[in-house]
This record gives C-alpha cells, sequence and structure tokens, in this order.
C-alpha cells in the first residue's frame, strides 16, 4: 500500500508540474480572446478558429502514433544508444511526413480552402498552416522526449516559450500592424518555428545522426494502427465547426471558438494529468497489484475532474460576461458541456493503457470509429436546430462514447479493477446538475449562491458513493494477466 501511495503522489506531483506550464501557457492564450474578440470582426474571429481546429486535425494524423509509440517502447530499449536511435528516426520520420504534407497544403491551397472554409480567397490562410506544420512537429516531438525522459521542468520552459511567442507576434501584427486573421496565423508561424528550434536543443542530448530503420518499423508496427483514430478524433475536432459553418455561419463559429477556449480551463487540468499518466502507467506496467493503482487513479481523477468540469460549467455565464463582449454570450452553454468532454479524454487516456499494454492497438479503432460517427450524426442533427450549443452537446457525447467503448474493449484484453458504473454515475450527476444549474439558477448574486450550493451538493454525493475509500474505487479481486480475454474482475 505504501508503494502504491508513494506512486499516487508522484503522478499528482508531475501532473501538478505539467498543470503549471498548461495554466501558464493557456493563461497567456486565454488572455489573447478578449483582444481578439473586440479587434477582429465575428467571421473574421470563425475563421481563425475553423483554420486552427483544421490545424489540429492535420497534425493528430501527420504524428503517426510515434507519440504513443516512444512512450510505449522507450524503456524497453536495452541502453542510450539504442533509445537514442529510436528518438532520432522518429524526429527524421516526423520531418519527412510534415515536410510532404506541406507541400501538398501548398499546391493544393485553393480546392482545400473551398471544400473546407467555404472560400477559395481563403488559400493564403492554407499556405501559412502548411508552412507552420512542420515546426508543429518538431515541437510535439520535443514535449514526447520530455515527457518520457520524466524532465517535466524543461516540458514547462519549451511551451511557454511557444505561447510567449506565439501570443507576442500575434498581438504585434494583429494590434500593431493591422493584418487581421493572417496576424493570427503568422504569429502561430513564428511562434512554432521558434519554438521548434528550442526544442531540438533541450532535447539534444537524445539526438544523434542515426536513422534505424528496424526500430522506425517497430514504431510504425504500434503507431500507424493509430492513424484512423487519429484522424477519427481530428474529425471530432473539426467537424462540429465545419458543420456551424455550413448550416450557420462563421458568427457562430466564433461564439463556439470562444465556448472552446473557455472549457480550456478544464482541459489545462487533464491535458496535465494526460501528460504526466502516459509515461507513468508504461514505466509500472510490470509492477505487483498495477490494476489497483490505475484503478484508485481513475476513481480519482472522475471525481476530481468532474467538479471542476461542474464549477467552470456552471459560472461559465459570469466569467464571460467578464472577458467578452455579449455578441460572445451564448458560448456559456456551449462551454458547461465542452468541459465534460474534456474530462471524457481524460478518462479515455486511463482506460486505454490496457490496450496498449496488450499491444492491441488497432482495437483503438473501434471506439475512435464510433465516436466519429456520433460527432459526425451528432452535429448533422443538433447543431443546425441548437447552434453553437448543439455542436457542444455533440462533441461531447462523442468523447463520452470513446471512452465507454474503449473501456468496454480494454476490459476484455487486460482487465482492470476499475468501478466502471459508479465512475459513469459520477459523471452523469456532475453534466446533469451543471445543465441544470446553468437554466435555473436566478440571475446575479442569488444565483452565484445557488450554484455554489449546487456544487457542494455533488461533493457531498461523491465522498457518499465512495470515491475517496480504497474499496469505492477499487474491488477486492487482483486484475487478471494480460491476455486474459473475455475476463471481467470487479467493477459494477
Amino acid at each position: 500500500m505504501s508503494s502504491m501511495r508513494a506512486a499516487l503522489r508522484q503522478l499528482s506531483s508531475e501532473s501538478l508540474v505539467y498543470g503549471l506550464g498548461q495554466v501558464s501557457g493557456r493563461a497567456v492564450q486565454l488572455l489573447l480572446v478578449p483582444v481578439l474578440t473586440r479587434v477582429l470582426a465575428q467571421a473574421e474571429y470563425g475563421v481563425s478558429d475553423l483554420v486552427f481546429a483544421y490545424l489540429q486535425t492535420a497534425v493528430l494524423v501527420l504524428v503517426f502514433g510515434l507519440d504513443g509509440a516512444l512512450a510505449r517502447f522507450f524503456y524497453q530499449e536495452p541502453d542510450r544508444a539504442a533509445r537514442v536511435r529510436m528518438a532520432s528516426s522518429s524526429l527524421a520520420f516526423r520531418l519527412a511526413t510534415g515536410a510532404a504534407a506541406a507541400l501538398l497544403l501548398a499546391l493544393f491551397a485553393a480546392p482545400l480552402a473551398e471544400g473546407l472554409a467555404g472560400s477559395a480567397s481563403y488559400r493564403g490562410y492554407v499556405r501559412i498552416v502548411a508552412a507552420t506544420l512542420p515546426c508543429t512537429l518538431v515541437v510535439l516531438f520535443g514535449n514526447d522526449v520530455l515527457r518520457v525522459t520524466f524532465q517535466p521542468w524543461k516540458f514547462i520552459v519549451l511551451n511557454l516559450v511557444q505561447t510567449l511567442l506565439t501570443a507576442g507576434l500575434s498581438l504585434w501584427l494583429v494590434l500593431g500592424e493591422g493584418m487581421g486573421v493572417a496576424g493570427v496565423l503568422y504569429g502561430r508561424l513564428g511562434g512554432d518555428a521558434a519554438s521548434a528550434l528550442v526544442a531540438l536543443v533541450l532535447v539534444r542530448h537524445t539526438l544523434a545522426p542515426r536513422f534505424s530503420g528496424a526500430t522506425l518499423r517497430r514504431m510504425l508496427a504500434y503507431g500507424a494502427p493509430l492513424v484512423p483514430v487519429a484522424l477519427a478524433y481530428g474529425a471530432i475536432a473539426s467537424v462540429d465547426r465545419f458543420v456551424l459553418q455550413r448550416a450557420c455561419g462563421l458568427a457562430d463559429v466564433a461564439v463556439y471558438g470562444v465556448a472552446v477556449k473557455f472549457f480550456a480551463l478544464v482541459t489545462m487540468a487533464v491535458s496535465a494529468f494526460q501528460l504526466a499518466y502516459g509515461p507513468f502507467a508504461f514505466a509500472r506496467a510490470g509492477a505487483p497489484d498495477v490494476g489497483r493503482l490505475y484503478a484508485r487513479v481513475l476513481a480519482a481523477y472522475v471525481a476530481v475532474a468532474s467538479l471542476a468540469a461542474m464549477l467552470a460549467g456552471l459560472f461559465a455565464p459570469e466569467a464571460l460576461a467578464v472577458v467578452v463582449p455579449p455578441a460572445y454570450a451564448g458560448a456559456a452553454a456551449p462551454a458547461g458541456w465542452l468541459a465534460f468532454a474534456a474530462v471524457a479524454q481524460g478518462a479515455y487516456c486511463v482506460v486505454s493503457v490496457g490496450i496498449g499494454l496488450a499491444l492491441r492497438t488497432p482495437l483503438l479503432g473501434w471506439s475512435a470509429g464510433a465516436a466519429a460517427l456520433v460527432a459526425v450524426a451528432g452535429n448533422a442533427l443538433l447543431a443546425p436546430r441548437l447552434g453553437p450549443l448543439g455542436a457542444g452537446i455533440a462533441t461531447t457525447l462523442a468523447y463520452a462514447t470513446s471512452a465507454v467503448v474503449t473501456y468496454a474493449l480494454a476490459q476484455r484484453v487486460h482487465p482492470v479493477p476499475f468501478r466502471g458504473a459508479r465512475l459513469a454515475l459520477v459523471f452523469a450527476l456532475a453534466l446533469a446538475l451543471t445543465v441544470a444549474g446553468q437554466w435555473l439558477a436566478p440571475p446575479g448574486a442569488a444565483g452565484v449562491l445557488v450554484k455554489g450550493l449546487v456544487a457542494l451538493a455533488f461533493a457531498a454525493a461523491a465522498l457518499a458513493l465512495g470515491l475517496h475509500r480504497d474499496r469505492g474505487a477499487v474491488a477486492d479481486a487482483p486484475p487478471a494477466p494480460p491476455g486474459a480475454a473475455g475476463v471481467r474482475t470487479g467493477g459494477d
């Protein structure tokens, strides 16, 4: 038990360090929101949000699952030289794919702008994104290496450099030079280009001119099945904007973009946890009673993250009224839902580890496909009718689907004694109370008081369900060994 507590303390401390980096970086990004929403026309802000959503999708696909492969195999290499070969081969592949993708985007900028953003006049924006892609991939490579080598403070430095440079350049180009959307995009390009150089400096000790085709093939065998998964999640991250732009217009895309930025308050904490958890979980894969450790992590995560999402969602109207113009007030409702999408993402990270340990990554395609179908169908049905709120609901349902399906698949190939039904109840209760609080709470100070009481009621309910106790988080039976397909241990 003492070793488990020590492991949990380590995970908490590493998550806190990563969280500091996330908070610092995202805080700067959030500070840009009130500036850009006032300087740019609503349609212009919508275009910038749309373009960045597509950039995110492209990056997810072009990583080719090598981030997960690096975390999975890095410590299986016998010595430092082998690990250097692995890191160097991964970087070479990312540079090659990034350059190829940038060339294709630049060549077909006009039809891509017409198909994705509704107008060929945005082709210049596509070309800026094309130039940004290789730089972003290098920055992400640096992040991956710093995580897997347990260097969170250098990770913070890299992310702060990227954020501060991007924000500073964007503000100068938009406010000082009057470049509008192009200024925002060039700011991202300049920030990522400089950060790519910083990343290479920070991870230089893990790099050498040592390319290994065999090592790369091993990594791609693990990571390549994740490409459809990444494509599916990229679709989830962008289909909401695409449908909104087509059905409602760029103004609604802008409102939704503000909601996404606001729920980043929850995403910061979730991302910090995700960044720490992957290397943490794989490094302890062979430890005794590791299943109970994973289960305790998930229980604590769901309780804390759901409370954070509830607070963000409940007080979204009051917070947004302070930081953005009245035209963006409609962002509060989807922000409440999107906060829980972030919680579901984190839960997916925990439960998917079993699939990675069993080397069954193709299974993730089923959960990603199911989630993508929910996202497409949900946005097609809800976004035209409810606008940004409909998009937020659809996206949240998609990520929840991903977590649930991944949980079911992972339990078949690598059972872990989670209390799945109990944790799902906690998640659903927090979401229901958030939606009810937003709709039913009176305006003004009375509403703030009511929302505070609702949050306290949820905390009391979580305690009553026993999530703080070992037996409430972990079943009594130990987990079955890897490969015991179809065997369930514990659970509700």
